[in-house]
């Protein structure tokens, strides 16, 4: 078995040290190191010009990407602040998104909208249940191209208010004489939000609907 001394341990933990040290040279250690290797070069030899403009050049790269780095990341935490603040400020207030669902309240009304891509003499927006079983309907007759503003106020079609909940949405309009679907969209009141930690949009979370990304929203009310 190798016996060692006192003195040779204590040179291989100041080696071992060293080369840990050096596995976490900053700028101000790269510097240091190419004066003195100005200062201990050899007169006769001195450091080729193309060396130590390389040497400098590489210094530099190495504190414009520590530099760079660190830019970044204040950038995107205040990316990130700003997101959230921007987002927070739609709590309580009413979105409009693309969906076929819509959420009954207890009281009150659902109200969307549809864009029509030309004048029609009929749109309809059927009301159904997860069945496909048409409960309620809002005709809103002859309307122009563009967006068409329309309230479903919870009555089916007997008459009588349907219990609150969540229903499917059915646009149709009259192009000439054929009948062709239109997307529909929802105004609905914001929950809460949140801004996912790896990047990303905001997500709000929509009464009836669940959570959306901000993406998705296409007017503020």
């Amino acid at each position: 078995m190798e016996i060692r001394s006192l003195e040779q341990l204590q040179q291989q933990n100041s080696a071992a040290t060293a080369k840990k040290d050096a596995s976490s040279l900053g700028q101000d250690d790269f510097m240091k190191l190419m004066l003195q290797q100005l200062k201990n070069q050899d007169p006769f030899k001195p450091t080729d010009n193309t060396e130590f403009i390389g040497q400098m050049a590489q210094l530099t790269s190495v504190s414009g990407i520590s530099e760079m780095n660190e830019n970044l990341s204040s950038l995107t935490e205040s990316l990130y602040g700003g997101q959230l603040l921007d987002a927070s400020s739609l709590i309580g207030k009413e979105v409009l998104v693309s969906s076929d669902r819509a959420a009954l309240p207890a009281s009150g009304s659902v109200k969307g909208q549809v864009t029509l891509p030309v004048s029609t003499r009929g749109v309809d927006i059927d009301i159904l249940a997860p069945s496909g079983e048409i409960l309620g309907k809002v005709a809103l007759g002859p309307q122009q191209q563009g967006k068409v503003e329309f309230s479903w106020n919870g009555t089916g079609l007997d008459g009588q208010r349907l219990p609150p909940g969540n229903y499917t949405l059915r646009a149709n309009y009259l192009n000439g004489n054929s009948l062709e679907a239109l997307e529909t969209r929802v105004r609905v009141p914001v929950h809460s939000v949140s801004v996912p930690t790896g990047g990303g949009s905001p997500m709000v979370q929509l009464e009836g609907l669940g959570s959306v990304s901000m993406s998705q929203v296409k007017e503020i009310s």
